[in-house]
């Protein structure tokens, strides 16, 4: 690992932590489902952004081909997350879908059909 990977490294490991606990604590203990999808969008574009930002700093090769790689990788996993979150009105519940193919119809807590919202 070079010098400035070594530098960089600590606080991207810390920034990731924080942002963990602070993600956490907001989409699975918050039950306002209509502000969790206001915050959710810019959230995890900013992460995204904040990610490939670490990845530059902590001194990746300059090379095309490896941007080439990195940048739409970000952007199918920014994509991933926007498309296979949900939550469900009725109950608050952030449902991460595991399965990319199939988008879930119902609130895996209550119930609920989660088919009346675009999101």
């Amino acid at each position: 690992m070079g010098a400035q990977a070594e530098r960089v490294f600590p606080i991207f490991i810390g920034v990731w932590v924080v942002l963990g606990i602070v993600s956490t604590a907001f989409f699975f203990l918050n039950d306002n489902a209509a502000l969790k999808r206001k915050v959710h969008p810019p959230y995890v574009i900013g992460v995204s952004i904040l990610f490939f930002g670490f990845v530059v700093l902590m001194g990746t090769p300059r090379d095309v081909f490896f941007y080439c790689i990195l940048v739409p990788a970000i952007v199918l996993i920014t994509f991933m997350n926007l498309r296979n979150t949900k939550f469900c009105d009725t109950c608050g519940r952030t449902l991460i879908n595991q399965n990319p193919f199939v988008c879930p119809r119902f609130c895996s807590k209550c119930g609920a059909s989660l088919e009346d919202r675009t999101e």
